[in-house]
């Protein structure tokens, strides 16, 4: 899907030219016929890996509480032991609690049981959450990616506004979403490159930036919102602090890969480099690793291993975390696969595999960005 046409109606080149949707306007994607999709979605579902006794699933930590709590205070006095820090909190699948400078933010917060319309069918979870939804700390902002049920979850945002009443920050045209439950105050939607100081806050800035990917929560709105990654920033107060950069990818593909051709021939989304370039280096990253297999259909819209690596060297990552993999099984590539081939992936690159892995589900990483 390409947009040339959207000149002429000065739109950004990911608008649809009629203005009534989104596309992916780079030679890297390629949208599989819907007859094709139809068929593949019934193939996965048929034929989803088996969980056995000898399955390797994320291991599953107590949140560590009082450490989370030392990150929530929203005024941080100079010098003190957590400031210029970042860390994260893997609440599984694409869900993580950032901190930094005390502000709060939930990315794509999914708490129920089946990431799917209702909670009857549809992909169950194969590990749990590692705590209560009501059992975390004061929630600022939720950040959302896009609008399929294992990014955004109607009981999860439902329960989130009544305890927290968050700022919700959401890509274009997903604010009808959130009138549509009720929530119609505190709700932005952003398109790429748009961004804002949080609450009037100079200290945190938020900037929507594009990945590759489509949206849809049923079969009738296909590209109708927008997707998105995210990034988080600190604002130096001073000319010798340095900004804490945060990168979020979201769901995202890196490039389309026909069966049987050699992958490193293909175009790869050029999205990432830019955003290395104009916002990069990061000191934090979350960048998606599973839902890759078969690779000839899932490729255009979910990274690989090897596509995360890439991606990580693109945007100048200095730490990166793998997520989307080991919550629900949403392809058919093994549930321990995208560990073991994001290790070798790093190693192949000449990366240190350190800087660049996999966290427990529930556990804490800071990043000290001085």
């Amino acid at each position: 899907m390409t947009t040339d046409n959207s000149k002429k109606f000065n739109l950004p080149p990911h608008h649809e030219p009629t203005g009534k949707g989104f596309v992916n306007p780079w030679p890297s994607f390629y949208n599989h016929p819907e007859i094709l999709t139809l068929q593949m979605l019934y193939d996965l579902r048929k034929n989803r890996p088996k969980i056995d006794k000898d399955t390797k699933l994320p291991n599953i930590l107590n949140l560590d509480k009082a450490l989370i709590e030392t990150y929530s205070h929203p005024k941080i006095q100079e010098g003190a032991a957590r400031h210029g820090k970042v860390m994260a909190t893997w609440l599984g699948h694409a869900c993580f609690l950032v901190q930094l400078e005390g502000v709060n933010i939930l990315f794509d917060p999914v708490f129920s049981e089946r990431c799917s319309p209702n909670q009857w069918i549809g992909p169950k979870r194969i590990t749990p959450p590692p705590c209560k939804l009501d059992e975390l700390p004061r929630i600022d902002i939720v950040v959302i990616s896009h609008n399929h049920y294992d990014h955004l979850d109607l009981t999860t945002i439902q329960k989130l506004q009544k305890n927290h009443t968050p700022y919700f920050y959401v890509p274009l045209g997903n604010k009808a979403w959130f009138d549509s439950i009720g929530i119609k105050t505190k709700v932005t939607e952003w398109d790429e490159h748009d961004h804002t100081f949080h609450d009037n806050n100079s200290a945190v800035k938020v900037i929507c930036t594009p990945c590759q990917h489509y949206t849809g929560r049923t079969f009738k709105d296909k590209y109708k919102t927008l997707w998105a990654s995210w990034v988080v920033q600190t604002i130096p107060k001073n000319e010798s602090e340095k900004s804490t950069k945060v990168f979020f990818g979201g769901d995202t593909g890196y490039r389309y890969v026909p069966d049987g051709v050699d992958e490193d021939v293909m175009p790869h989304c050029p999205a990432f480099k830019e955003i290395g370039d104009r916002i990069g280096p990061f000191d934090l990253s979350m960048i998606p690793i599973g839902a890759y297999s078969p690779r000839w259909f899932m490729s255009p819209i979910h990274c690989s291993p090897e596509d995360a690596v890439r991606l990580h060297e693109d945007i100048k990552s200095k730490r990166s975390i793998g997520m989307h993999w080991g919550t629900w099984i949403l392809t058919d590539e093994d549930v321990a696969e995208p560990p073991r081939r994001l290790e070798a992936a790093m190693k192949k690159r000449g990366n240190d595999p350190n800087t660049f892995n996999v966290i427990h589900v529930g556990e804490s990483l800071v990043v000290d960005a001085e």
